[in-house]
């Protein structure tokens, strides 16, 4: 970004204020619709900056961006506005991004509208080569809003199982015997897992954001930047995957207690202090094998933009623009405040009134603790196991997740991730139809998982509103489109679990399994209401 503003030849020296086509009192309406749009969606967006470790340097990223917009401020009033009307269609794609994402409930869209409400304003007002421009320090915004929860979660398990799969191989040669099951690493003293916070995904996020300032400021070149932010990623990677090493380390030969404590938590400060260095390191490593030249390589070069020489049909053009641009924008917000005001919640029965007794089978209501609930989020759960009349017969484990609203970002957890974090291998999947006692079917994922020998049958699905699907991006697209139609955000998760004999067919355990489901079934719809 500022290569590419110091490219910018300037108009014979002269300065302007940024906007210079859109009079002040213009900019000022433009800023309190802005405000109105966003205000809420804003505060939500630093109040996970402040409560989710795993955003925390998002606070850095806007400041980082106005730094660089600041740095090159007079570069930047030197370019010669060269308003588009292609802007128009930018922000017409945002302010439509924004309502599917506040009807829709979801936080990713309605928070992403806002950079691409602030490409399509700069477009209509500046033109292109502006944009240009400022294209670096607009671009790295996008790091400061976090990533939606089916990716993040598609991303994490994988570095969680990578983090394991370094420290298992690296502790026997330490003297530490190990088992990995999944994410879990079976010590001698305890079980080690390799939790969400483990993962590596904190001092990811947070690395390739300084990798990206760190490089801007000490270093020109336009392929050097790139590859270290891109060489943010294996450090981080490496480096957790040790500071796993290192909690095993304590395990076996300190203190278990001491590897969940104050040390844990320093442990993950130092490591990312240390993947710092050894960014600085190859930094410094690849500066002098490739010295840079005298000449600074610009970013983004730009050609100049000749002035216009008709203001008075310049300035009918703007507010031309400036009437388009605000009248979409208020309509958006007058409708967005007229619908977004109140969320349906329909009346349902609390799952723990649901029957203890179901049929041959009898629940015992098992408590979850703390850490779990506050992983699962804002929702009602409940975890119960049900032993039948037969003796001979395992039990089985129902888990029922219910979500009153989905609008602030608690969102189902899928058993596509929890299993394998827990050391359970799936075998066999496939989707098989549930039959109800009316005749009707419905689709259920069929999961056979096993660990250290043993073998489970698992069947989950997704249930809101009289629908129930087995996929859970087909979960989350219902999720869109109900929250729009109905105003409606809630919806449930419903998993049966049981220990299989050896040697047992999952059909036949899937038999065992519904001779439960098929009493639970017609009972849901109290508890998850249509």
């Amino acid at each position: 970004m500022g290569d590419s503003a110091q490219a910018v030849p300037t108009a014979a020296g002269r300065e302007r204020r940024w906007f210079s086509v859109l009079p002040r009192w213009q900019g000022v309406v433009l800023l309190l619709l802005i405000v109105w749009l966003y205000a809420s969606i804003l505060a939500r967006l630093v109040a996970q900056w402040i409560h989710d470790p795993n955003f925390s340097h998002g606070f850095f990223v806007p400041a980082f961006a106005v730094f660089v917009l600041w740095q090159n401020r007079h570069q930047l009033r030197s370019i010669d506005p060269s308003p588009s009307w292609l802007g128009l269609a930018l922000i017409v794609c945002a302010l439509l991004m924004l309502m599917l994402g506040v009807l829709g409930a979801e936080l990713f869209f309605s928070r992403s509208s806002s950079l691409l409400l602030l490409a399509g304003l700069i477009i209509l007002f500046q033109g292109w080569p502006f944009f240009r421009a400022v294209l670096f320090p607009w671009a790295f915004l996008i790091l400061m809003i976090p990533i939606p929860v089916l990716v993040f979660q598609k991303v994490t398990f994988p570095l969680q199982i990578l983090a394991s799969k370094l420290a298992s191989w690296f502790l026997p040669f330490a003297g530490v015997p190990v088992l990995r099951e999944g994410n879990i690493i079976v010590l001698a003293a305890m079980p080690l897992e390799v939790a969400e916070a483990c993962s590596g995904i904190r001092s990811l996020l947070s690395l390739v954001t300084l990798a990206i300032i760190y490089s801007y400021l000490m270093d020109n070149r336009k392929w050097m930047r790139v590859l270290l932010a891109f060489s943010a990623v294996p450090i981080a990677v490496a480096a957790n995957g040790f500071r796993v090493v290192g909690t095993g380390l304590l395990v076996q030969y300190w203190d278990p207690e001491k590897a969940e404590g104050f040390l844990h938590i320093f442990s993950g400060w130092l490591i990312f202090v240390v993947s710092l260095a050894l960014l600085f390191i190859l930094h410094r490593v690849l500066s002098r094998v490739w010295r840079p030249s005298a000449e600074a390589e610009p970013m983004h070069p730009l050609s100049h933009v000749e002035a216009s020489a008709k203001g008075n049909a310049r300035i009918a053009a703007s507010s031309l623009r400036f009437v388009f641009a605000a009248g979409l924008m208020l309509a958006t917000a007058i409708l967005l405040q007229a619908r977004s005001s109140y969320e349906v919640v329909p009346h349902r029965e609390p799952l723990s009134s649901l029957p203890l007794q179901l049929g041959e089978w009898t629940g015992r209501d098992v408590s979850i603790d703390q850490r779990t609930l506050d992983i699962l989020g804002a929702g009602e759960f409940l975890l119960r196991d049900f032993e039948s009349r037969n003796p001979d017969l395992p039990s089985i484990g129902l888990f029922i997740a219910y979500f009153p609203s989905q609008r602030m970002g608690d969102t189902i957890h899928s058993p596509d991730h929890c299993l394998p974090g827990a050391g359970w291998v799936p075998t066999e999947r496939r989707v098989v139809q549930i039959a109800r006692s009316d005749g009707s079917t419905f689709p259920a994922n069929r999961y056979v998982v096993s660990r250290a020998g043993e073998r489970q049958l698992v069947l989950y699905w997704y249930q809101a509103h009289d629908r129930v699907v087995a996929g859970e991006y087909w979960a989350k697209y219902y999720l869109i489109a109900d929250a729009i139609r109905m105003n409606r955000s809630d919806g449930a998760l419903i998993r049966l679990i049981t220990p299989m004999y050896e040697g047992e067919s999952p059909e036949a355990a899937q038999a065992r399994l519904m001779s439960l489901g098929s009493q639970l079934v017609p009972l849901l719809n109290a508890y998850i209401p249509g």
